[in-house]
């Protein structure tokens, strides 16, 4: 027999985490991927071993373990990781990111007030730059006006950072 609770009902019983701590991320190579966090994203070095190492970047700590694989395909927009940006960042860690040669594209919308653009670390990982209420968002590359769809595909990369 089908329960008659619902879903609202089933979720405000129920305990939540307090919030998102960490993750870790397959990486190729450690230290590099260190240089990346902290020389292009501004991440705050936290501990380092050798095949593992961690940095505080966008309040979060991010684990960098060496893997094999476990990146994102090269041509699928998912899995991704968001970094939350407000308004003012947007375009200038874009410019952190094209300066240090890193592929990127230009910033688009979805839906007329959020602002998107993703990038990959040196292993491949996709990262998105994601601002709930960007300005002038007119002037950016709408998904369904432009027919724009993000090319993941030509976002890899060999990083010589």
């Amino acid at each position: 027999m089908a329960s008659t609770t619902s879903q609202s009902e089933q979720s405000t019983s129920l305990t939540s985490p307090a919030g998102f701590n960490h993750m870790s991320l397959p990486v190729k190579d450690v230290k590099q991927s260190l240089r990346f966090f902290i020389n292009v994203l501004g991440a705050e070095w936290v501990q380092e071993q050798e095949q593992f190492a961690e940095v505080r970047c966008g309040g979060m700590i991010i684990g960098l373990s060496k893997q094999s694989g476990g990146w994102t395909a090269p041509d699928a927009e998912f899995p991704h990781y968001g970094f939350l940006v407000d308004a003012e960042q947007m375009e200038p860690i874009k410019a952190q990111l094209d300066a240090a040669g890193v592929p990127t594209h230009p910033i688009w919308t979805r839906n007329g007030y959020t602002a998107l653009m993703y990038f990959r670390d040196p292993s491949g990982n996709l990262f998105e730059l994601y601002c709930p209420r960007f300005h002038e968002t007119e002037k950016l590359v709408h998904k369904t006006r432009d027919n724009f769809t993000p090319p993941v595909a030509s976002l890899s990369y060999e990083w010589q950072g």
